[in-house]
C-alpha cells in the first residue's frame, strides 16, 4: 500500500457501498474514516445481496473474489414457473455458462457475510467508527464537518453518503443547498421516488425441494416470488406485490407488524413448487424482516450492490486520477465538484438502464399485460437459453471496474466495455436517417419497378439488353420486348455466359449474407431470421426493391450493444458447414432458370414453371446438405466451437468475395474484349451525333429506372454503415469519412458484391474477438483449405 495523502474522505454508512469505498481507498493509500450507525458492523437483518458478474469482477480487483466462492454456491439451475409452481422452463449449468461468457458466476449469499468479507479486508479496523450516527453536516472552510448522535465532530474532505435509501447524508445535502444555493436542486426531488411494488424479503433454513445453487422465478397475477437456494442450505426469498396504485415520496408508507402479517396471510397458499406453499417457505425457522417499500432499483434485478460497487470504483477512480495530478495533495472545491459531476454524468444512463430492466422484469413476472402475461406464460418455454436469459446478461458487459488494478485474466466470450476499443454507443439521430434512407431508396426503387413495368406492357423499348439481365435480377420478373436500337450490337449484348457470370459474381453475396444472418441467434426473433420470406420477395419484386427495405429492417433492429456479442453472432457449425455449397451451387442454377426462361422462348414449360419456385433451391440444398453430414458436426457454443464456426463463416465470405472480384474483372475484360472485336467507336461514329445522343439518353434512362442502381447505392451505404458501427461498438477503429472513400473505391476495382463480402470477412473476426487489448490473439484459419 502506498503513503496515505492528507486528502481524507468520510463514508456514512458500513454497508456494501460504504466498505467496497474503503476497500478501494485503502487499495490506493487515501485516507479515509467509516461512520456507522449501529453498534456493530454487518447486523443479521434478514437480507440477501445477488452478486452478478460484473459484480464479482470489483471484488476479484480486491482479491475478495475467492472468499465469496468459498462460502457461497453460484447458481446452477435457473427455473421460471407459473401460479401453480409447474415449470415453464429450466435451465441447468447456468453457473458454467456465466463464467464462459462473462468470467464470473452469479452467487447469492446474506448481507452479513459479504459485509464482513468486506469489514475484514480492512486492515486498521480504528477506521470503522460504530454508534456514529451522523444527524447533522456542515460546511466549513476547508471542507465539511459530520455531527453524530454522541456529538463526535469528523471533518473531511469530501462526505460520501452510503447509508441506505432514507440517507441522513442526502437530506442534509438538499438542506445545505436550499440555504447555500437556492433552486440548484429541484424543491420536489424528495417527492419524486416512485414506488409501484411492496417487497416482503427473509431467510429460511433448508427447506424441501429447494435445492443449493437453484433459483425459483414464480410468476402470478400481480405479484411474482424470487426463491434462491443458498449457502448450507439456506434459502434466499423474496416475494413482490403490486401496489393498487403508484405512490411517491413522502407517500410510500414504512409498513408495520400488522401490514406484514395481513400480507403473509393473503399469499399463504401461493405455490412456490407444485407441492410447496409460500406459507410453508416463511414458517420454515425463519428469519424475517420487512424490506424498504422504496427502492432505487426494484430488488428482482439483484442490482443494488452492484450498481453502489459500480459507482463507488468509478467515485475512487476520479478520486486517484486527480489526486495524483495535485502537488498539494488537496483537492479544491471546484476539481471536486467536477469529480461529483462527472461520476454522475458517466452513471446516469447506465443506471436509467438498470432501472428499466428491473422495472420491466418485474412488470413480466407480475403478468401485468396481455403481452407481458404471453411473453411470460408462452414465448419463454420456446425459446432457448441464450434468448431467456439476454436480459439477465445485457446488464454485465457496461460494468464499471477499478482503473488501477488489473483484472485476473479470464477467457470470456462477451467482452466488459474495458476490453473493447472504446465504449459502445448508440446510434442515436444517425439510425433514423439511415432508416428514411433505406425507405427513400426503397419507395424510389418500387415506382421505378412499376413505371418501367407500364412502359414494358406498352412495348416501349429498351436501348441495351444489359439492362434487361440486370431487370431480370435486380427489379424482378418483368418480361421486356427489347427493340435494339443497333443491329450490331445483338450479338455483342447476348453473350449470356459473360453476362450470367458478372451478375452471378455480383449478387451471390447478398443473398449468402441473407441467409447466413438468418441462423445467427441474435437474429432469431425478429424479420431477418426468416429468409425464405426475403427470398420471395428477391425472387418477385427483385433485389433494388427487396435489399432497401432488408437493409432498413437490420438497422432498426441492431442498434443495441447487446446485439454485437460474439456469442449472439453464433452461427451453429453444422448450418454454417452447409451454407457455402448451397449458395454456391443452388444461385446459380436460381439465375439461370429466372434470366433463360425470360430470354428463352424455347425453354420447356416445366422450366418456365420452376423459376416461380426457383427462391426454394437454395435453402432445399442446404437442408438436405445438413441432413448428409449431421452426425459430423456437433453444435457447441464454446470457444473452440466459435473458433471453427468463425472459420467456416470467414470462408464463406473470402470465397465469395474472390468470386465477384474475378466476375468484376471477367465482366470489364469481356467488355472491352468484345468493345474493340466489333470496331464499335468507328462503326458509332458512322451512325450521326443526334442518334448517338439519343442512344444515349435512352440508355441514362434505362439505369435510373432500373433497380440496379438503387441496389448499388443501398448497398454501398449498407457497408459503410458496417464499418462504421463496428467502430461505434468499440470493435474497430475506422473514421466514417475513410471508410466511405475506401469503400468506393473498393465497389469500383472489385465490384459491389466483392466489396459486401469482404467487409463481411473483416466484420465476421472483429466481432468474434473478446479482448482488444491483450496481444493479438492467436487465430489460425487455413483460409485456401
Amino acid at each position: 500500500m502506498s503513503h496515505e495523502r492528507h486528502f481524507k474522505v468520510v463514508i456514512v454508512g458500513a454497508s456494501v457501498a460504504g466498505l467496497s469505498l474503503a476497500n478501494m481507498l485503502q487499495a490506493n493509500g487515501i485516507n479515509y474514516v467509516v461512520l456507522e450507525a449501529y453498534p456493530i458492523v454487518a447486523p443479521q437483518v434478514g437480507a440477501s445481496i445477488g452478486m452478478l458478474p460484473h459484480g464479482n469482477r470489483i471484488l476479484d480487483q480486491l482479491g475478495l473474489y475467492g472468499k465469496v466462492m468459498e462460502i457461497a454456491p453460484p447458481v446452477k439451475v435457473f427455473n421460471f414457473r407459473n401460479m401453480t409452481g409447474s415449470t415453464l422452463a429450466q435451465h441447468q449449468e447456468m453457473d458454467q455458462r456465466l463464467i464462459e461468457r462473462h468470467g464470473y458466476p452469479m452467487v447469492f449469499l446474506d448481507r452479513q457475510m459479504l459485509i464482513k468479507i468486506l469489514y475484514d479486508n480492512i486492515e486498521d479496523k480504528s477506521k470503522i467508527l460504530t454508534n456514529k450516527r451522523v444527524v447533522q453536516v456542515k460546511l466549513i472552510d476547508s471542507g465539511f464537518e459530520a455531527i453524530t448522535s454522541d456529538r463526535t465532530s469528523i471533518t473531511g474532505d469530501i462526505l460520501v453518503g452510503a447509508d441506505g435509501v432514507h440517507s441522513t447524508v442526502r437530506s442534509e445535502m438538499w438542506h445545505l443547498a436550499e440555504s447555500l444555493s437556492p433552486g440548484r436542486f429541484d424543491p420536489y426531488e424528495h417527492e419524486a421516488p416512485p414506488c409501484d411494488y411492496s417487497c416482503i424479503f427473509g431467510i429460511s433454513e433448508p427447506c424441501p425441494g429447494i435445492n443449493t445453487g437453484d433459483l425459483h422465478c414464480v410468476f402470478r397475477d400481480s405479484s411474482s416470488y424470487l426463491v434462491v437456494g443458498g449457502p448450507e442450505g439456506r434459502v434466499y426469498w423474496f416475494r413482490f406485490q403490486q401496489l393498487p396504485k403508484r405512490l411517491q415520496g413522502s407517500g410510500i408508507p414504512r409498513y408495520t407488524n400488522s401490514d406484514l402479517e395481513k400480507a403473509l396471510s393473503e399469499s399463504a397458499d401461493d405455490n412456490i413448487l407444485p407441492d410447496l406453499k409460500f406459507s410453508r417457505l416463511w414458517s420454515f425457522d425463519r428469519i424475517i424482516t420487512l424490506g424498504d417499500s422504496a427502492h432505487k432499483f426494484h430488488p428482482v434485478g439483484g442490482q443494488g450492490g452492484n450498481a453502489a460497487m459500480e459507482s463507488v470504483a468509478l467515485l475512487t477512480n476520479n478520486l486517484v486520477k486527480a489526486l495524483g495530478q495535485s502537488t498539494s495533495g488537496h483537492l479544491s472545491p471546484s476539481q471536486v465538484e467536477a469529480i461529483f459531476a462527472d461520476v454522475q454524468s458517466r452513471r446516469k444512463s447506465r443506471l436509467a438502464f438498470n432501472h428499466r430492466y428491473s422495472n420491466s422484469r418485474a412488470h413480466t413476472e407480475a403478468l401485468d399485460t396481455p403481452l407481458k402475461r404471453f411473453v411470460a406464460l408462452q414465448l419463454i418455454p420456446l425459446v432457448d437459453e441464450q434468448v431467456v436469459t439476454l436480459s439477465y446478461c445485457s446488464q454485465h458487459p457496461g460494468g464499471e471496474m477499478l482503473d488501477m488494478i488489473p483484472v485476473p485474466l479470464h477467457k470470456n466470450l462477451i467482452p466488459y466495455k474495458q476490453e473493447l476499443l472504446g465504449e459502445p454507443r448508440s446510434r442515436g439521430c444517425i439510425q433514423w436517417i439511415l432508416v428514411a434512407v433505406y425507405g427513400i431508396l426503397l419507395v424510389v426503387a418500387s415506382f421505378a419497378r412499376r413505371n418501367a413495368s407500364n412502359q414494358s406492357s406498352s412495348n416501349v423499348s429498351s436501348t441495351l439488353d444489359l439492362y434487361q439481365i440486370f431487370d431480370t435480377l435486380v427489379r424482378g420478373h418483368l418480361i421486356f420486348q427489347n427493340q435494339l436500337s443497333f443491329d450490331y450490337t445483338l450479338d455483342w449484348l447476348s453473350d449470356l455466359p459473360l453476362s450470367q457470370l458478372y451478375a452471378f459474381g455480383q449478387f451471390v453475396q447478398p443473398i449468402a449474407i441473407i441467409i447466413i444472418e438468418g441462423y445467427r441467434g441474435r437474429n432469431r426473433l425478429t424479420p431477418l431470421g426468416l429468409p425464405i420470406l426475403w427470398l420471395i420477395l428477391i425472387q418477385y419484386a427483385g433485389l433494388g426493391v427487396a435489399m432497401p427495405l432488408y437493409f432498413l429492417v437490420y438497422t432498426l433492429v441492431s442498434d443495441l450493444e447487446f446485439y454485437w456479442w460474439p456469442l449472439r453472432r453464433l452461427v451453429p457449425l453444422l448450418d454454417a458447414s452447409t451454407l457455402i455449397v448451397a449458395t454456391s451451387f443452388g444461385e446459380p442454377i436460381r439465375i439461370a432458370l429466372v434470366f433463360n426462361s425470360l430470354t428463352n422462348a424455347t425453354i420447356p414449360e416445366a422450366f418456365q414453371r420452376a423459376r416461380w419456385i426457383s427462391f426454394l433451391i437454395v435453402p432445399v440444398i442446404a437442408y438436405g446438405f445438413r441432413l448428409l453430414i449431421k452426425r459430423n458436426y456437433p453444435l457447441t457454443g464454446t470457444k473452440s466451437g466459435l473458433d471453427l464456426e468463425t472459420h467456416g463463416l470467414m470462408k464463406i465470405f473470402l470465397r465469395f468475395a474472390t468470386c465477384g472480384a474475378f466476375g468484376h474483372w471477367f465482366g470489364i475484360v469481356g467488355f472491352l474484349k468484345d468493345f474493340d472485336t466489333l470496331s464499335i467507336p468507328s462503326q458509332l461514329s458512322s451512325i450521326g451525333l443526334q442518334t448517338l445522343l439519343n442512344a444515349f439518353c435512352q440508355t441514362i434512362q434505362a439505369i435510373l429506372e432500373d433497380g440496379f442502381w438503387v441496389y448499388c447505392l443501398a448497398s454501398y451505404i449498407w457497408t459503410v454503415q458496417a464499418i462504421w458501427d463496428l467502430q461505434r461498438v468499440g470493435r474497430a477503429r475506422a473514421r466514417a469519412f475513410n471508410a466511405a472513400f475506401g469503400v468506393l473505391l473498393s465497389f469500383i476495382a472489385f465490384g459491389p458484391g466483392a466489396s459486401l463480402s469482404g467487409v463481411w470477412f473483416m466484420r465476421e473476426y472483429a466481432m468474434f474477438r473478446t479482448n482488444f487489448h491483450e496481444e493479438e490473439e492467436e487465430v489460425h484459419y487455413e483460409m485456401m483449405s
